[in-house]
């Protein structure tokens, strides 16, 4: 299919996540549903036994009203849940319960980097409180129906169609997932089911002096970030084709529902959207309404930590880090905590403190597997190391074996470096010995180097910090050599 260029792709999507609580929505039963036995995590209630009743889990909302005050919403006086009615395998009841025209939060925002390199505000319409379905097992010709997940807290977050392309749908993606994990909110695993997103993509388009703008899609349940950058440019063109070539988008009135086949790498209809009359809304009579006090949604504000966009540009201000450098601390709250308190002990070297964080650290919890709670080595102690090397006690080759016998042992780097007799070697003359015995064993080098090749100084580098320990002061080795090499 060829992708058009004569239309605007406009896109809203509607992103699902399940709130961070022990408990379901409506029950005691866990919401620890990942990995557990089918049907094992389950009560009357979840079931939708008759006589069952629901009483709501205080956790949930006040997450979901922290959601709200995280992404900028209002929290309306007044809110309740409703029974939205359909049949469906997955739902026992024969309704979910949700939330209709008085959802908890309203009319908020999160800021983006848009196409064209500007700042752009989407808008967040609603965010809704409700039930999570069971979860479906297509597996050999039968349809398995799996009731863990059934109650599970799920908060809806309906954007505004703000959305031009896939690469803002993922900044408002990664944008909202920052902000949600950051808040306590919500863990946003998409591997494990914790969220999912409906996108609504619809064409728009001037023809013949007209503005043209067919009914949407919504592309249902997506689990992905790449299932979003393949299904989204898809389905426009789709639209854009089928309007070329006369079809059904032009006589239709309402939108439909669409899945994405990640095998076949195309949409297909699921159904004609069922309009809002269809589910037959009406206020949840087992529950009451509610009233969110006042000095409640404050306490919750006031709980908030830093949001990630108001961390990063505090850290590019007042440590001097380069925005990619905040971006990578701050894309884990833990991390940048981490950072944080290390760069407290040593805060005239932030930024090579940073550089400690961003390199050796995480490539060491990259490389062996672990979270970065369950290591020995304290913000404290890498503040120290830091401290060692701006005071030319160690030089940067010995700092890493510091670091690495930090890193096993829990030590601190002054046992370290005195046990280990790593101190930084500045003796010019005992350098200068070392230098002229490696130029003498390696003449081609120094022909290269003579010829214009500066890279292969650092053939004389290594061989000098072999003999020396790795000890040498860097400084005045790479002086040495300098005056000796011309």
């Amino acid at each position: 299919m060829t992708v058009a260029t004569r239309y605007e792709t406009i896109i809203g999507i509607e992103c699902h996540v399940e709130l961070d609580t022990r408990s379901k929505m409506f029950c005691g039963c866990s919401a620890k549903w990942f990995g557990a036995p089918p049907n094992t995590l389950t009560c009357e209630v979840c079931l939708g036994l008759p006589g069952a009743l629901p009483y709501p889990n205080r956790k949930a909302i006040e997450l979901s009203i922290t959601a709200g005050i995280a992404t900028h919403c209002e929290t309306p006086e007044h809110t309740k849940f409703d029974r939205k009615n359909y049949m469906y395998p997955d739902l026992p009841k024969g309704y979910q319960i949700s939330q209709f025209d008085l959802p908890l939060s309203v009319g908020g925002w999160l800021e983006i980097p848009a196409d064209d390199g500007s700042t752009k505000r989407v808008g967040i319409r609603r965010a809704h409180l409700e039930e999570d379905t069971g979860s479906l097992l297509h597996a050999g010709g039968a349809t398995l129906v799996d009731f863990n997940r059934s109650g599970v807290p799920l908060l809806e977050i309906v954007s505004e169609p703000d959305l031009r392309s896939v690469g803002e749908s993922l900044a408002y993606l990664e944008a909202l997932r920052e902000r949600l994990v950051y808040a306590g909110v919500a863990a946003f695993k998409l591997e494990e089911g914790g969220a999912r997103f409906d996108v609504n993509v619809s064409i728009r388009f001037e023809q013949d002096g007209t503005t043209h703008w067919p009914p949407q899609s919504e592309i249902k349940n997506l689990n992905s970030f790449r299932a979003l950058e393949e299904a989204v440019p898809y389905e426009s063109a789709r639209l854009w084709d089928e309007w070329e070539s006369g079809g059904e988008v032009r006589r239709r009135t309402g939108k439909i529902t669409v899945g994405w086949s990640p095998e076949t790498r195309r949409t297909y209809l699921q159904r004609t959207k069922e309009e809002v009359d269809d589910y037959r809304y009406f206020p949840e009579p087992d529950l009451v309404a509610l009233a969110p006090d006042r000095a409640m949604i404050e306490r919750l504000r006031a709980a908030l930590p830093e949001m990630p966009s108001e961390r990063r540009r505090r850290f590019t201000s007042q440590y001097g880090l380069s925005d990619y450098d905040a971006r990578v601390l701050v894309s884990d709250r833990d991390l940048a905590d981490w950072f944080e308190a290390a760069a407290k002990t040593a805060p005239a070297q932030a930024k090579r403190v940073a550089n400690w964080v961003t390199g050796e650290l995480l490539g060491h919890l990259r490389a062996a597997g672990v979270p970065l709670p369950s290591i020995r080595l304290t913000p404290a102690q890498l503040g120290s190391l830091v401290g060692l090397i701006e005071a030319g006690t160690i030089n940067t080759t010995a700092a890493k074996i510091v670091f690495a016998d930090m890193l096993a042992t829990g030590r601190d780097a002054d046992t370290i470096v005195a046990e280990r007799g790593l101190s930084q070697v500045s003796d010019e003359a005992a350098i200068a010995a070392a230098i002229d015995e490696v130029i003498a064993a390696n003449p081609k080098v120094v022909a290269d180097i003579r010829a214009g090749n500066r890279r292969a100084i650092s053939g004389l580098i290594g061989p000098v910090m072999k003999k020396m320990g790795g000890r040498a002061n860097n400084a005045i080795l790479n002086r040495l050599i300098a005056e000796r090499v011309k």
